[in-house]
């Protein structure tokens, strides 16, 4: 096949973010295949839809569509067997799948899924608690955590927290430091409270990456760090031995552990909503 990237356009009557997780899902299974998307989002009208026409034609690849209106629909699908391009809605069968479930005609209006309802609210809400929760801030007062992220520095506690705030999960994050007291608000934590863990090796390139050493001509020290308190962030046998500690503690008050080496940060989301839905946190 060709080497040239597959220009695809997706187009969207909202923000366009289901096409983009649809897009980045498939064509992962395509390894020797290059696709440059192009995005067109909030896509409502007539006008707008002839705008995302002429740079079809400018640049002409198939098409990806999330759009609900069937006046829009005939327009892009029609248009685009003019210019000779196939067009696939992502929606259709799964709308038609639900409405022969259900008995129920869908309503097909645009940005259905956006709307300000109490789920809207709750992962507003938790998004201001991940933000107020972060690092260790106001450790005494979790009583309104649905999970609380422990780990040792660097194992991607706060990615994971706003990933499930996006979610609606109120998660708060503390670092696990040796020899320093646990927070009495996490030793009377009555919730589910989850560990992070990680490989050594990969725990210290990460950590040498953030302190500069990896790249050419930058001092170790950054900012709020001393070359003392440098070396042992470090530090090989440091490294192996807080890892160790930490495992040792979660074991000790019974948290689950997650690794984290090998995982994106929504897959070990995805594992930590599935602790929670075995709780029966998620959703209240």
């Amino acid at each position: 096949m060709s080497n040239q990237p597959i220009v695809l356009h997706l187009v969207s009557e909202a923000t366009g973010q289901a096409l983009e997780a649809v897009m980045r899902a498939c064509s992962a299974q395509f390894q020797d295949a290059e696709f440059s998307p192009r995005n067109w989002n909030l896509v409502r009208t007539r006008v707008q839809v002839g705008r995302v026409l002429a740079g079809i034609r400018d640049e002409p690849g198939p098409v990806l569509s999330s759009l609900t209106s069937p006046d829009l629909q005939t327009i892009l699908r029609v248009e685009c067997a003019r210019i000779g391009v196939q067009v696939k809605n992502i929606l259709d069968s799964t709308i038609h799948f639900l409405e022969e479930q259900t008995g129920i005609v869908a309503e097909r209006h645009p940005g259905g899924q956006y709307v300000m309802d109490d789920s809207y609210r709750r992962r507003i809400d938790a998004m201001q608690y991940v933000i107020a929760h972060d690092d260790g801030q106001k450790a005494t007062d979790l009583a309104k955590a649905d999970v609380v992220l422990v780990g040792v520095s660097r194992t991607s506690k706060t990615p994971t927290c706003f990933y499930l705030a996006n979610r609606g999960i109120r998660a708060a994050n503390i670092p696990l430091v040796p020899h320093a007291p646990l927070p009495p608000g996490l030793v009377d934590f009555h919730g589910l409270v989850v560990g992070l863990t990680i490989d050594p090796y990969t725990l210290l390139e990460i950590r040498r990456s953030r302190v500069g050493m990896m790249l050419p001509g930058r001092s170790i020290a950054t900012p709020g760090m001393s070359e003392t308190s440098v070396r042992p962030y470090i530090d090989p046998q440091n490294v192996q031995e807080e890892l160790q500690w930490a495992r040792r503690l979660c074991v000790r008050f019974k948290w689950p552990l997650i690794n984290v080496t090998h995982r994106s940060v929504e897959e070990t989301a995805a594992a930590i909503i599935d602790m929670l839905e075995h709780d029966g946190v998620t959703g209240k």
